[in-house]
């Protein structure tokens, strides 16, 4: 069977940019601030987010005792994330929810924050938010756009919508690159000599044609970090689509195989509280990376996350394995009663699959690279707004230029 040819993809690429346009330009233009999202937010309340010690030389407090003091005061919360370590300068943030132990549903009398920003050194509480809700405030500018990004703000169904966008623009990438090529180029020689025009804005020249050289050559300049945005998004949007095509890659669902140790019900209390299991997490992540024949290295972020619903511990430590500055990806999940292993997680060097996965999630959250590719993705957040935007000017053109025409045909005479 022949394929479609040119025409058909023609109008594909039209109908996918114009259903796209809206869901690229939003999480194109949030996404161009997102590489600077610690530096904003804390810009937006530096009263809440910065610290410093009350005098010269003040030792800080384990980060576990600051949990364990919030608790206190707090009861009926529950803080199951913590970072294990700190940085420099910035207050300890907590993120507290509060379930009915008995349904597991959020309590109504609960209170109108859940996150909560602490002093390192005395504990106390130096503010508050309802992390997203922009009804606070400044302070929570860039956690609602963060949601913007990722789900227009909208919840399940509007991160259900955005991973079916990334799903859409992941085979709109490559409908597009075909019609960069000259018709009939496929087979035939010369195809450099003929392609060269599209990746070239043309001047002087009209605005039509500025604004199809715009999308045509950005287009193409753009498409490989492109098709990395857009397979990115849909492993964080649509796993149930992203985890099978992983696993028949030969990658490891990490996710799936905690999901797949669920309890009959939450365990709400192991019998590992949360510094003796950093302790145990500390001395598994050392037998088991040294076993992978791995190093741990003392200059990331070591974590410790309870997931009542399975009963587990997750312990998150920088190895060699780790590619992003603050690590992390390397995770040890042991049982938070008997404290047996049950999962060791290595982001880089175990399956192709997996590494890959990692890498174009690095590069979507600009955690490799440093500064220059922080700069990078944010130009190239708003080159994604740009493309959406010519792409819709373009099929408005068009369009105006198809109703002139047919007009002109209905208003000329019958001949006799």
């Amino acid at each position: 069977m022949a394929l479609p040819g040119r025409p058909f993809w023609v109008i594909v690429h039209r109908w996918a940019g114009l259903t796209l346009a809206l869901f690229l330009a939003v999480a194109g233009l949030t996404g161009s601030l997102l590489p600077w999202f610690e530096e904003l937010d804390a810009a937006t309340a530096p009263a809440m987010q910065n610290a410093a010690p009350p005098r010269p030389g003040m030792a800080a407090l384990d980060p576990l005792a600051v949990r364990a003091g919030l608790l206190a005061r707090h009861p009926a919360a529950r803080v199951d994330f913590v970072y294990l370590t700190r940085l420099p300068g910035r207050a300890d943030r907590l993120y507290a929810t509060w379930p009915d132990p008995r349904t597991g549903l959020e309590r109504r009398d609960r209170p109108d924050w859940d996150d909560v920003f602490l002093n390192p050194w005395t504990g106390a509480e130096q503010g508050h938010r309802r992390n997203g809700d922009v009804r606070q405030g400044i302070k929570n500018l860039m956690p609602f756009l963060y949601r913007l990004h990722y789900s227009l703000a909208l919840g399940p169904w509007g991160l259900f919508a955005m991973g079916v966008a990334a799903l859409v623009w992941t085979a709109d990438c490559f409908v597009g690159f075909y019609l960069t090529l000259p018709p009939g180029a496929l087979g035939k020689g010369g195809l450099w000599r003929r392609w060269r025009p599209s990746w070239k804005v043309r001047r002087p020249t009209s605005s039509y044609k500025l604004t199809f050289d715009l999308h045509r050559a950005g287009g193409l300049w753009l498409w490989p970090i492109l098709l990395v945005f857009a397979l990115s998004s849909v492993s964080f949007n649509l796993p149930q689509v992203y985890r099978p095509v992983l696993g028949l890659l030969g990658g490891q669902d990490d996710e799936a195989l905690l999901e797949a140790s669920a309890l009959p019900s939450p365990r709400w209390n192991p019998a590992l509280d949360f510094p003796a299991a950093a302790r145990h997490g500390a001395a598994l992540a050392q037998q088991e990376t040294a076993r992978r024949g791995l190093s741990l290295r003392p200059d990331g972020r070591a974590w410790l996350w309870y997931i009542p619903a399975t009963g587990l511990y997750v312990y998150g430590v920088k190895s060699s394995a780790d590619i992003t500055p603050e690590g992390g990806g390397t995770r040890i999940a042991f049982d938070g009663n008997s404290g047996a292993l049950r999962h060791v997680s290595v982001p880089t060097g175990a399956q192709g699959a997996t590494t890959f996965t990692t890498w174009i999630v690095a590069l979507h959250m600009a955690h490799v690279g440093g500064l220059a590719w922080r700069i990078a993705v944010s130009v190239i957040g708003l080159g994604i707004t740009v493309l959406s935007v010519t792409g819709v000017l373009i099929w408005l053109r068009k369009r105006s230029a198809r109703a002139g025409r047919r007009f002109k045909a209905a208003a000329r005479p019958a001949p006799a």
